[in-house]
């Protein structure tokens, strides 16, 4: 069982001050192909992700991939491997996925999932994080290619980016109602008076 490790969170909340919380989300997924993608990752080497929103020239950063439905841009987010500190797995993240350095503003809290398909079920976690973008060529210097491309999107915006999520159909149902939720996870922190100089 991928359990939720609540000093490793105590720590995180006591070294970036601010407001934080847990978000405790039971999400049913229909697709028994994504939701065996799932439970295999978690068996394998992912015990959560790191939810990154990178504000650069006062916008939001958005990413879509090749593969995506038309339209669709989301935070970006990466995986953390068992035994790996979280902020270190941010750090790497935001290099492989986006080839930039970064400052972190705040951690927003964590949600905790509860995933099943018919009688399995799995833990998740997620794990939010403020950044701001210090420097590095955006997309160019990338470790890895998984994002095609970026918006940078204004707070009203990103309110529509994470509804949009929320329209996918077939395959994608179940994936964009988990994206749906951690991006307007981001979109509500950013939402609070204590980000309003950054945005």
């Amino acid at each position: 069982m991928n359990t939720f490790n609540e000093k490793e969170y105590i720590q995180l909340c006591e070294k970036y001050k601010g407001k934080q919380q847990i978000k405790d989300i039971t999400l049913k997924i229909e697709n028994e192909q994504y939701f065996n993608y799932f439970k295999n990752a978690i068996k394998r080497d992912r015990r959560g992700e790191v939810v990154f929103c990178v504000i650069k020239d006062k916008k939001i950063i958005t990413i879509k991939s090749e593969e995506y439905p038309e339209g669709v841009f989301r935070i970006p987010t990466g995986g953390i491997d068992y035994n790996e500190d979280i902020v270190q797995a941010l750090v790497r993240e935001v290099k492989e996925e986006l080839g930039i350095d970064v400052k972190i503003i705040s951690f927003k809290g964590v949600i905790k999932w509860n995933m099943y398909h018919k009688k399995q079920q799995v833990k998740f976690y997620s794990y939010l994080f403020i950044l701001e973008y210090i420097n590095g060529n955006l997309l160019i210097d990338a470790l890895e290619n998984e994002v095609s491309e970026v918006k940078l999107c204004t707070i009203k915006e990103l309110n529509y980016v994470s509804q949009y999520l929320l329209t996918l159909v077939s395959f994608w149902s179940d994936w964009g109602n988990f994206r749906h939720e951690t991006t307007n996870f981001v979109y509500l922190s950013l939402k609070e008076k204590n980000n309003s100089n950054k945005l």
